[in-house]
């Protein structure tokens, strides 16, 4: 009885980690402020298909911060991070 404690206690813990980090990322990417500093660095990319593919991901990214969709900012700023190498 007292392994199965433990192993809720242990699966648990690995399945909040990850939404804290999410909500970390959250309050620092999904803001307007974060999004004219992306636009900026976008703009001054030099190739062109990973200059699309990141302006289309933080347009995404946009729009799921507008619709109060937090994990989905989150999921597409980091692809669009990928994106430009960082």
């Amino acid at each position: 009885m007292r392994g199965i404690s433990m192993m809720a206690a242990a699966l648990a813990a690995f399945v909040l980690i990850p939404a804290s980090a999410q909500a970390d990322k959250a309050k620092e990417w999904c803001t307007n402020a974060h999004m004219q500093k992306m636009d900026a660095m976008v703009a001054k990319m030099t190739d062109p298909a990973q200059q699309k593919q990141a302006r289309s991901q933080l347009a995404m990214s946009k729009e799921a911060m507008e619709a109060h969709d937090m994990s989905g900012c989150v999921e597409h700023m980091q692809e669009a991070h990928k994106a430009m190498g960082l």
